[in-house]
């Protein structure tokens, strides 16, 4: 068989023509429309601007909620411990040994070492709602205008169209993550040179700061799929957002049936855990009364079981999803 045959074979193959017979569009070509898609809407382009103007003023505002001088801190912890002695004697309380003025000193200064895992755990988190909300958009918007019928017809192999949209939808979320720890990491350590200190910043700290960044990265990108997935099943964004919820709920009393361990697979704890700084933090040294993230703590949930747990919601959305993109009509 010479080549032009060869070729021509693999041109007659149904699956590699459009319905009226035309040859199917080469991946990389597919990839640069879906890719031009999801960048035109006019909101994708100001959220192209906004999001990293929000990290850096995020990042600043460490400046103005920081200070480096603790002499009013001093006396203001101080005075608060005079109240409190005073209303112990009235009350006919015990004051107790170890309590003094520091039980109330509230430290101004922005300490990079404890503060800034907050501060990045706040931003992914925010960024992971986000692409929640971004996933539902990208799969739902061209149902509502009908344009994924187009689509369909110029990609016969809707396999090959599902998993192009869902890998550049899931991929743009995550690299609007991952530019994020370069935006936000030099404004917190700015604030601690500035207003506060960066004592304990060793390689420990880092390794466990990048981390968290990188699980944190991935996460966004589940979360995402995840979005993205409800959409393309329900085949409305507005739907996607109500059945999202109404999922998850029900996802969670059906862990919550499944043992105390089961019942902390919450998605706000799972969230928790994937972000946790450290491996584990046992019952007897957390701060936490009550709520997911300190239940996810007082079980010992690790960042491995974190992501277990946000797979398991995703993938029976992902391949229903899959199923009724590949095997149903489209309409």
């Amino acid at each position: 068989m010479t080549t032009d045959q060869a070729t021509g074979s693999r041109l007659r193959h149904p699956t590699d023509r459009t319905r009226d017979g035309a040859p199917a569009l080469p991946w990389r070509r597919l990839a640069r429309a879906e890719l031009r898609r999801l960048g035109a809407p006019r909101a994708m382009r100001r959220l192209a601007i906004g999001l990293p103007l929000a990290i850096v003023a995020f990042g600043l505002s460490k400046l103005l909620l920081h200070d480096a001088d603790t002499t009013g801190a001093w006396r203001t912890a101080e005075a608060r411990y005079a109240q409190f002695l005073v209303d112990a004697r009235v009350n006919g309380l015990p004051t107790g040994s170890g309590v003094s003025a520091r039980n109330f000193f509230d430290d101004p200064r922005y300490l990079m070492e404890t503060l800034s895992f907050g501060d990045l755990r706040t931003v992914i988190t925010a960024l992971a709602a986000a692409a929640v909300v971004f996933g539902m958009i990208a799969g739902g918007t061209d149902w509502s205008s009908r344009v994924m019928l187009t689509l369909a017809a110029a990609e016969p192999r809707r396999f090959r169209l599902f998993a192009t949209r869902a890998l550049l939808t899931a991929g743009l979320s995550m690299a609007s993550t991952a530019a994020a720890g370069p935006l936000l990491v030099p404004l917190l350590l700015l604030a601690a040179l500035t207003r506060g200190s960066t004592a304990g910043l060793d390689a420990v700290y880092w390794a466990a700061l990048t981390s968290m960044y990188l699980r944190g990265v991935l996460l966004v990108g589940l979360l995402c799929l995840l979005g993205y997935s409800l959409a393309m099943l329900t085949r409305k964004a507005t739907a996607a957002l109500a059945i999202g919820f109404l999922y998850l709920a029900s996802a969670d009393q059906i862990f919550a049936g499944r043992g105390p361990r089961g019942a902390e697979y919450d998605m706000n704890g799972l969230v928790f855990a994937v972000l946790n700084e450290k491996p584990v933090v046992p019952m007897a040294e957390s701060d936490c009364i009550a709520g997911p993230g300190c239940e996810a703590v007082h079980v010992d949930l690790t960042a491995a079981d974190g992501f277990v747990g946000v797979v398991i919601h995703l993938v029976p959305v992902l391949l229903a999803a899959l199923w009724r993109f590949t095997r149903t009509d489209i309409t």
